[in-house]
């Protein structure tokens, strides 16, 4: 905002690499409105641009739907149920928050929609506008979902690429199904290459990080879906909710919705029992009979994907999970195996669209059974209003729940019973239609409503008041950082705080030190660099000692603690500190990054006079204490550091910033190498004399995907041309 280019983060983390930081999808172009947004109104006008975002995401989720739907020749109901199905589903609905799930999210059905179209007509158009997509997809910043679409999609394609081909010779089938997977990958290189902005200085930031190899099996299996939440296909608040304020289920309430509304989940169970079972007429008798391969493919395939998503979601609640994470890679990648039920989803609103073109008037036994079943919908609400009299023992939950999946269930079967027998455009069936429409679209509204509770937005024109940081960094133990996220304001079992929202600003919640200014020693994201998460892991286990000079390190000025006789519940200690940029006269080599760790953390010098340095040799002087030297910051952009540096002797120019590659140093305009400082940190070595030195962030990875990501748009921008 102050015309920078977004390269370095300088108030998260000691420092951090802002444009590698994969979900700020910082090149993602629907995100640019933020800009406009901040230009016309500031950070004020930018909420209500997020707000803009979110729904303009569910909307191109619906549209996705819609269109495939379309493509795969089903009728206009069938798009629009399936289309409301997906977008209002709980899994975006519940999630629209999450900013990079909610845009990855959305784009999901326009690869589908795209495979499927490449899988058929196998033109270099097509292949150019999957690429397109699933380069949206990966620039939306939300690496998990955009892996399980590509799974997804290598299935779907090949799925199609066996349909598609009619010849009976089960090996040249098999050769077409294969070129369709590799005429994805061939637009999945294409997206790859036009994220390449965004994926190669993740890419770099990623072998840096804490995650560069497996993920803890334990924190990947964090989040595993709650089996009992199958129960959410119809009555999605049968735990509670935290809009309501009650919920009690495991785990939070948001990683575990699926709920797609009544109607459409019964359609998409009608679509499979209408496959896999069919009535003999002739002789009017209902008889079980093999299913039909030729005419339930798709539906059964859609089924095995539902299966699927949810036997793989359950994470640690089976041991299948568990196998995979030892044995097959991309397991031991992501947390929160719940996720992989979008899956699910999709494959059920899909379902759903089928079910709605089988959809027909009941006879015979299937209008016994339809009455049957819409009674006992009336039953379930008007025995659950009953309950709500004399509930006892049983939780009010379960009553509201089952009373409303009763009234939505008892809407399908009165639709059901007064459908049009005639298929026609008559106005009985076009007012019937838009009932049906109307009835699911408020289903789905009345279960997401408040899902995603706003905020004054004064609230955002508030300011961040802290004590004076005196230039150097506020610090918050991760102890305290959780009690005040999920005990205090950010709970999961309510979305009221029960206190005033602007506390928020009081008690710096992460990460409003950003909007504030205010830099800070921790760091939120889901990435850090390796060797910071296991300093910053360290500080909570020493020794009291050990901890003040891992602070001064650190540069921390303000400790903020927890303080129950506070009105805001913490108070903020000064401290006193080095400063952040500063000159030492000697260095001590350390042979290796474990020795490295020792002598900073366990040794006993004098971090004013030394520094210990990795990847270079070191002659301490005679005299260290005696030596005299001064730094100025000229310039203090987040992106490059002006320094000059006075000195009688040679010395180290030492920097309370993170070591992180791309960073390069000019010493009067001539290139030198900045080393890692005291483990973490880093150092410049200077001669004796008035220099001036020049910091900058100039990852060579993000010039290189610019240079990638412009060729590839070139590339199909030409695919496009010479296919017209």
């Amino acid at each position: 905002m102050d015309g920078h280019l977004p390269l370095w983060n300088p108030l998260l983390g000691m420092g951090a690499p802002l444009v590698a930081n994969y979900q700020s999808a910082l090149f993602y172009p629907p995100y640019w409105l933020y800009f406009l947004m901040y230009a016309l109104g500031g950070i004020v006008w930018m909420a209500w641009g997020q707000s803009l975002i979110v729904v303009g995401h569910l909307i191109l989720a619906g549209m996705g739907m819609a269109a495939l739907t379309r493509r795969l020749g089903m009728s206009r109901l069938a798009q629009t149920i399936s289309g409301l199905a997906f977008s209002l589903s709980g899994y975006l609905v519940a999630r629209a928050w999450f900013a990079s799930i909610n845009a990855a999210v959305a784009w999901l059905p326009w690869v589908m929609l795209f495979a499927y179209d490449l899988a058929k007509d196998r033109n270099w158009r097509v292949g150019s506008k999957l690429g397109l997509v699933i380069g949206m997809q990966l620039l939306a910043g939300h690496a998990q979902t955009s892996w399980y679409t590509l799974v997804l999609a290598g299935v779907w394609s090949a799925f199609w690429g066996w349909r598609f081909h009619e010849d009976r010779n089960t090996q040249k089938r098999l050769r077409h199904t294969a070129l369709s997977i590799a005429r994805l990958g061939f637009a999945i290189l294409l997206g790859i290459g036009i994220a390449a902005v965004q994926l190669l200085p993740t890419a770099v930031y990623l072998m840096q990080s804490q995650r560069a190899g497996a993920v803890d099996i334990d924190f990947a299996l964090n989040y595993s879906f709650w089996p009992w939440r199958l129960v959410g296909l119809l009555a999605p608040g049968i735990f509670g909710s935290p809009v309501s304020g009650d919920y009690w289920g495991y785990g939070n309430f948001w990683e575990d919705a699926v709920y797609l509304g009544v109607l459409p989940f019964l359609l998409a169970v009608g679509a499979l029992i209408s496959k896999l079972w069919k009535k003999d007429l002739e002789n009017g008798q209902a008889s079980l009979e093999t299913f039909n391969i030729q005419r339930s493919t798709l539906d059964l395939f859609l089924f095995g994907i539902v299966f699927i998503s949810f036997l793989l979601s359950f994470g640690k609640n089976t041991p299948i999970y568990p196998w995979l994470y030892d044995h097959i890679p991309t397991f031991d990648m992501f947390q929160a195996p719940t996720r992989i039920s979008i899956w699910a989803v999709f494959g059920l609103a899909l379902l759903a669209a089928i079910g709605v073109d089988q959809w027909r008037k009941p006879e015979g036994r299937a209008l016994y059974w339809t009455r049957l079943g819409t009674a006992g919908a009336f039953a379930v609400s008007l025995g659950a209003g009953l309950a709500f009299l004399g509930m006892g023992e049983v939780s009010p939950t379960f009553i509201r729940a089952t009373a409303l999946a009763g009234f939505w269930a008892l809407g399908a079967g009165m639709l059901t019973l007064t459908k049009p027998a005639d298929e026609s455009s008559s106005r009985w069936a076009l007012l019937w239609s838009w009932v049906v429409i109307v009835w699911v679209a408020a289903d789905l509204l009345i279960a997401g409503w408040g899902l995603n509770p706003g905020i004054d937005l004064e609230f955002y024109a508030q300011p961040v008041v802290v004590k004076s940081i005196d230039e150097g960094r506020l610090y918050l133990s991760n102890e305290h950082e959780e009690t005040l996220k999920y005990e205090r304001f950010l709970r999961f079992d309510t979305f009221d705080p029960g206190e005033d929202w602007n506390d928020l600003h009081a008690v710096i919640l992460p990460n409003l030190n950003v909007v504030a200014g205010i830099p800070s020693a921790n760091n939120f994201d889901p990435f850090v660099p390796g060797r910071y998460a296991i300093w910053m892991h360290s500080i909570e286990l020493v020794d009291e000692a050990t901890k003040e000079r891992m602070l001064d390190l650190m540069g921390v000025t303000l400790l903020e603690v927890l303080d129950d006789s506070r009105g805001v519940g913490v108070h903020f200690e000064p401290r006193e500190a080095p400063r952040r940029l500063r000159w030492v006269p000697c260095a001590i080599s350390a042979a290796s990054e474990h020795d490295a760790w020792e002598q900073t953390l366990f040794g006993s010098l004098d971090f004013g006079n030394y520094v210990i340095i990795e990847g270079a040799q070191t002659t301490p002087a005679a005299d260290c204490a005696s030596a005299q030297g001064q730094v100025h910051l000229e310039e203090d952009g987040p992106n490059r550091l002006i320094i000059t540096v006075e000195s009688d002797v040679a010395g180290w120019v030492v920097l309370s910033d993170v070591w992180y590659p791309g960073w390069r140093t000019y010493i009067d305009g001539e290139a030198i190498q900045i080393l890692r400082a005291n483990y973490l940190f880093r150092a410049i070595k200077v001669h004796p004399g008035i220099h001036q030195l020049s910091i900058e962030y100039r990852p060579l990875e993000f010039s290189v995907g610019v240079l990638i990501s412009v060729v590839t748009l070139c590339i199909l921008l030409s695919l496009q041309r010479n296919s017209n």
